[in-house]
């Protein structure tokens, strides 16, 4: 069946926010909570009860900022446009909000939340500006929302909250899952940065029977990029296993470039990257790869260690590493640095143990993986259906 349309005006209120004088210090550390688009992440928030940062009654007062109360819709506007999330407890804004009151009569905030939810591409497609994309209170009051009655709003809710029960659920599995691998490590070996077990140390070249670098192959040849060797680069660094990349080049681009073939179970590292502001990248590849200018390949020498332990030796390392990125004109790390760091070196066979250990971890976890993407598609279908009257008659 399908619903009736009514704009965001005329069923409830679109608040601004700003940001008070960051050169004010009376104005900053109080206690009402501000919240920016920063802090929300990608995908499903739901309810947000605290922020980063708190400002003070006079700055509430001087900046005429609303106090947004619970159950209000918070819209990001811009950098990006259509993160979405419900106030959990009274909070104001900056700038990069269009948060809305909704008027309990007409609709659900919850079931607003919902339907924002699955309209991203649609609100950034609303967005306007030259330099930078954004949407105005006025083109968020005349977005038209399909309204069941409160009744089948309510239900609606209760079949998508179930949705995201399913999904939250096995997220919390995949990150336990995490946390066992790490658990273990320690409990084999200890903490490899003070290396408290007192293991003997090698610098990590002499770990390694060959370290490569990468190349990026002339984009003036698109015909280099037809083909199937994968060609590894920062943005591909997403999980702690390489198994493909998203741009593939072939033998003619390596024979005229500087990149190189890497043999499988190797340890690739981002060296030079703005996430290396927030976390160093790095993965075992499981085939022939190659990578670009920004990362380095080590491929160790399987009788003094293996590449799933120097893998989590370099997960627990990174807060060093990190700690010593400079901004050139990329943030990125000093190579030679790296290449005379000493790793402890256990047993070969312990090493092994864990490698196991480790493995049999990663096949729960890709199954957890594979499980999670069938319920967020579930949940989207769920979305779809929902919003054009397809689950109940009203």
């Amino acid at each position: 069946m399908a619903y009736k349309f009514y704009k965001i005006k005329d069923i409830g209120e679109v608040v601004s926010g700003t940001t008070p004088n960051t050169n004010n210090e009376s104005y900053w550390n109080g206690n009402i909570k501000w919240i920016t688009p920063a802090e929300l992440i990608d995908g499903h928030n739901w309810y947000l009860y605290n922020t980063t940062r708190k400002i003070t009654e006079k700055a509430l007062k001087d900046c005429n900022l609303r106090m947004l109360q619970r159950k209000t819709i918070l819209l990001t506007s811009r950098a990006p446009i259509g993160k979405v999330a419900i106030v959990g407890e009274e909070m104001c804004t900056n700038q990069g909000f269009k948060s809305i009151i909704c008027n309990p009569d007409y609709v659900n905030s919850e079931y607003l939340y919902f339907w924002l939810l699955s309209k991203k591409e649609y609100l950034n497609h609303l967005g306007r500006g030259a330099t930078f994309k954004e949407i105005s209170k006025s083109i968020v009051e005349n977005i038209k929302v399909p309204l069941p009655s409160l009744e089948t709003q309510k239900k609606t809710i209760e079949i998508l909250k179930k949705s995201l029960y399913l999904i939250d659920k096995r997220k919390a599995q995949i990150e336990a899952l995490d946390q066992l691998t790490q658990s273990v490590f320690l409990e084999m070996f200890g903490d490899p940065v003070q290396n408290s077990l007192g293991f003997k140390t090698e610098p990590l070249h002499e770990l390694c029977v060959h370290i490569f670098g990468g190349g990026t192959p002339s984009k003036s040849n698109p015909e280099y990029y037809i083909g199937n060797i994968p060609w590894v680069t920062p943005k591909d660094m997403k999980d702690i296993v390489i198994n493909d990349s998203i741009d593939h080049i072939n033998e003619d681009a390596i024979a005229n470039s500087s990149a190189k073939l890497i043999p499988p179970n190797s340890l690739l590292m981002v060296i030079r990257s703005g996430i290396l502001k927030k976390k160093l990248p790095i993965a075992i590849n499981t085939r022939e790869v190659t990578v670009n200018q920004d990362m380095k390949a080590f491929v160790v020498d399987k009788n003094k260690i293996t590449v799933e332990y120097l893998l989590y030796f370099f997960e627990f390392y990174q807060k060093v590493l990190l700690n010593r990125v400079r901004s050139v004109t990329a943030d990125n790390l000093d190579f030679q640095q790296i290449k005379e760091i000493l790793v402890p070196v256990p047993a070969i066979n312990k090493q092994k143990e864990f490698s196991n250990i480790f493995y049999k971890v990663l096949a729960e976890k890709n199954k957890c993986l594979q499980q999670l993407n069938e319920l967020e598609n579930n949940f989207n279908s769920l979305m779809q259906r929902a919003f054009k009257g397809e689950l109940f008659s009203d």
